[in-house]
């Protein structure tokens, strides 16, 4: 007999490891204030280079949150590109330009709203199956 059933997706795994890498990219985003505050030289990774981008490169995506894991990776990769134009800026003139702070500020919050909607749909979908 041939069993074409696939393996159920592992949540539990899947939400232990987000929730994990999403503390690494607060903590990167922590790291780019203090460079903007205490005037430090930051050298900022590309989206495939920081560990929360290594997790959406590497990780399956569970099916029925494929939109909201697309969300998070599109404005991941987007706070990247906005985080090397900000410390450019600084750079460029020893003081980080308001429109660029500004969008990199507006891009952490829709970052960590859409963490929540993808990890919450994340906890419901997994409920569902244990139910």
């Amino acid at each position: 007999m041939n069993d074409t059933h696939e393996a159920p997706f592992d949540y539990n795994q899947f939400i232990n490891e987000f929730e994990e890498v999403t503390y690494w990219h607060f903590a990167w985003y922590s790291q780019i204030m203090a460079s903007l505050l205490f005037n430090q030289t930051k050298h900022i990774q590309s989206h495939h280079e920081c560990k929360f981008g290594q997790f959406m490169d590497r990780t399956e995506i569970p099916t029925a949150q494929n939109a909201e894991f697309n969300a998070v990776r599109d404005l991941h990769q987007q706070m990247h590109a906005s985080a090397s134009a900000l410390i450019a800026s600084r750079n460029d003139s020893k003081e980080a330009e308001e429109e660029v702070f500004n969008e990199f500020s507006e891009l952490q919050s829709l970052f960590a709203a859409a963490c929540n909607a993808l990890l919450r749909a994340a906890i419901m979908t997994h409920a569902k199956t244990l139910a």
